[in-house]
């Protein structure tokens, strides 16, 4: 069967596109009289999307609007719930391109619509868009459709989705009042060294014999500053880009950075549960979506951030191959991966409920991760505001010094 797109008047006199399945157009054109629809224009989709293509093809302000999270979660949601109350996929992102106010959104629905059109399946138009729809979306959207359970599968989507976006916002929320107060003290630091000592130091240099060390030191670095400021920042900035691109180009560096970070203290339990809540949050969600075990551990290890994690799920696929369990590998890798994880599993492989064991798993972990947010997020505040008041204190009793050597006999 072909499908075909007609435009009809509605009960308000509007035109509407909508789409119709049939052998041929005569059938076409049968099912609509019976239907008692009033015809303007019909024609196969195929041929209707060679012309209409080119008005979804995204400009360079479309590349600026950001699409997030939220709002690919709202577009699964609202999809979901047409395609679950009957309404076709074709007819379902058309009311949704409607209705879509973001310019890069609308189109990028309009074009999955016309793909879809064309024969296409819904996987293969979205896979268009790898940057907005990821492997593990795409993932579960294969699997809802092979097993015609599309509509349950995308609310799932927008579900698991919500839940990331929930998990990042309470990681960006805990590292706003330390970046508030970092940003504080650069400048502080910056009005002091450019500001407040240049137009002191005459004044001390005017009487005094010899001043103090911490003066001396504070004068000697002001003066520095004010001179190497542009080499200091470019030094900086020159540093910061060769780091991050010998990071992501050698692999072994950032293996062993990867599993450094999750040692640190303070900070290296929340490295370290971050990526056990990413795994088996990710994990669980495909398995019980039915997708198969090893296409799983595919989607996690191109989605999973940290580099050790990511080589410890490429051995996986080796083992599960070989027929051995998925938590022996996880067992062995007690670096990246908590002893309760593996015994998890384990319990699962036993009773055939995989999925069920690495949810529980995850929202264990989750809580775990929490507690250590909030714990980095108290010890931080004190930290920063003692380093900021050190640095100001130190400034101020340099000062002082200085004035006070003046007016020494």
């Amino acid at each position: 069967m072909s499908i075909y797109q007609y435009t009809t008047i509605d009960a308000a006199g509007n035109e509407v596109e909508e789409t119709i399945e049939a052998d041929d157009q005569r059938a076409a054109e049968a099912q609509l009289r019976a239907r008692k629809k009033l015809v303007i224009s019909l024609k196969e989709a195929s041929l209707a999307t060679e012309g209409e293509a080119h008005t979804y093809e995204l400009s360079v302000l479309d590349y600026l609007s950001v699409i997030g999270v939220a709002n690919i979660a709202v577009f699964f949601r609202q999809l979901s719930s047409l395609l679950n109350s009957g309404v076709t996929l074709v007819n379902a992102l058309y009311v949704l391109e409607e209705q879509e106010k973001k310019s890069r959104m609308r189109k990028m629905i309009g074009r999955t619509r016309l793909d879809i059109q064309g024969g296409s399946s819904f996987l293969k138009a979205l896979k268009r868009y790898p940057k907005v729809f990821d492997n593990r979306v795409c993932g579960m959207v294969d699997a809802g459709e092979a097993s015609g359970t599309l509509g349950v599968m995308l609310d799932r989507i927008a579900t698991h989705l919500e839940e990331d976006a929930a998990f990042r916002n309470q990681i960006i929320t805990g590292a706003i009042y330390p970046a508030i107060v970092i940003i504080v003290v650069i400048v502080v630091i910056a009005f002091l060294v450019g500001f407040v000592i240049p137009r002191i130091t005459p004044l001390l240099k005017l009487k005094a014999q010899k001043l103090p060390w911490n003066t001396q030191i504070m004068i000697d670095v002001s003066n520095w500053f004010m001179v190497y400021w542009r080499h200091f920042f470019a030094g900086v900035g020159a540093t910061g880009v060769l780091v991050f691109l010998a990071y992501r180009s050698i692999d072994s560096l950032r293996y062993w950075v990867d599993r450094l970070k999750t040692k640190m203290p303070l900070v290296g339990p929340v490295f370290y549960y971050s990526v056990v809540v990413q795994f088996t949050r990710n994990l669980s969600t495909l398995i019980g979506s039915g997708v198969s075990v090893l296409e799983s551990l595919r989607i996690v290890q191109s989605i999973i951030s940290n580099a050790a994690a990511k080589r410890v799920v490429g051995t996986m696929e080796a083992h599960i191959l070989r027929g051995e369990s998925l938590s022996s590998p996880i067992k062995a890798a007690s670096y990246v991966f908590p002893p309760m994880v593996a015994s998890m599993v384990a319990v699962g492989e036993e009773t055939g409920s995989v999925d069920v064991s690495l949810g529980i798993a995850a929202d264990i972990h989750e809580k775990i991760l929490r507690t250590y947010i909030q714990r980095m997020t108290a010890m931080i505040e004190p930290l920063l505001i003692i380093a900021l008041g050190g640095i100001v204190g130190f400034v101020a009793f340099a000062l002082i010094s200085g004035i006070l050597t003046m007016y020494q006999v």
